[in-house]
């Protein structure tokens, strides 16, 4: 058979984010049609790449077995594209690319900064790619992006970083959770409760930081692919699960429902801006000396 490339991303978009609506945006393309391009891409293999029911979209077994083949042919073909649009560089508008984490608009110090990017220079234009964490360190080193915002710990010698923000974390939970007598929540404190969490694969370092002592403890984790999100907080209202976060602020007309406790073990979580070892100097240079100063002065 002869693959499409742009299926393929597809693909690997839907499989980062378990969900046909997130990748929609994420790609700028109506839900729809993206469902109906991932089930040409599975007609074309002859097999399923994703279970479906009404509450969530996982990875069949062949697709979990394909994910990375996919990541593989997806990388390649950015490096391929970086590399034409370097060649393009002298003829066009400079453009810089920032890799964004989903949720990273709940960060005040990111919006901040953003805005002040595009006051840098009227003559460069802003491109953003929205994906997690890890994905984005790749597209970093591969020189696909020429910055990111990151979250959580990364030890790369390959790369520089910058300090942005950090964030507490906190547990959520509802106002007469026995957790809300609590003046501070501790790991042991959640043996045998249900935690809301994300899918470790999304970004292993920041889930292990998040969320290693309260497994340790006995807690049982339960997958929700809208973190941090709207209905995430609705879910801890309707049941006996709690939350951890570490950026989110609840919404006015929730907060007469939902208690916050700071959370003992887990270290203040870092939002990061990224870039390549020796990238310095082009276009992006006076975007990382903005974001020094920011650093700096907050």
């Amino acid at each position: 058979m002869r693959a499409d490339s742009r299926l393929i991303q597809m693909f690997v978009a839907v499989a980062d984010a378990l969900s046909f609506t997130r990748a929609a945006e994420t790609l700028h393309v109506a839900q729809p049609w993206l469902s109906a391009q991932i089930r040409k891409l599975e007609q074309q293999l002859g097999f399923d790449l994703f279970i479906r029911d009404s509450r969530r979209v996982q990875l069949s077994d062949k697709g979990r077995r394909l994910l990375q083949p996919a990541r593989d042919v997806t990388l390649s073909l950015e490096q391929f594209l970086a590399h034409v649009r370097r060649l393009q560089g002298e003829q066009q508008q400079a453009v810089l690319r920032i890799g964004l984490p989903p949720y990273s608009h709940l960060f005040p110090a990111r919006v901040t900064l953003l805005e002040q990017f595009a006051q840098v220079d009227a003559n460069v234009r802003i491109e953003t790619v929205v994906s997690w964490s890890p994905e984005l360190l790749e597209k970093v080193l591969a020189g696909s992006l020429d910055l990111a915002f990151v979250v959580g710990e990364l030890n790369d010698a390959a790369l520089q970083r910058l300090a942005i923000s950090t964030g507490a974390c906190r547990i959520y939970c509802r106002h007469d959770d026995p957790l809300a007598k609590l003046p501070r929540v501790q790991a042991a404190q959640l043996s045998g409760r249900q935690v809301l969490a994300f899918e470790r694969a999304l970004n292993p370092a920041l889930f292990d930081q998040l969320f290693a002592a309260a497994l340790h403890a006995g807690a049982v984790l339960q997958s929700d692919h809208e973190m941090m999100g709207e209905r995430w907080l609705e879910q801890l209202l309707g049941g006996h699960a709690v939350g951890l976060n570490f950026v989110r602020t609840p919404p006015a007309h929730l907060l007469a429902q939902l208690c916050v406790r700071r959370y003992e073990d887990a270290a203040d979580v870092g939002l990061y801006l990224i870039r390549r070892h020796g990238s310095s100097g082009g276009v992006s240079q006076a975007y990382w000396d903005t974001a020094t100063a920011f650093a700096v002065g907050s």
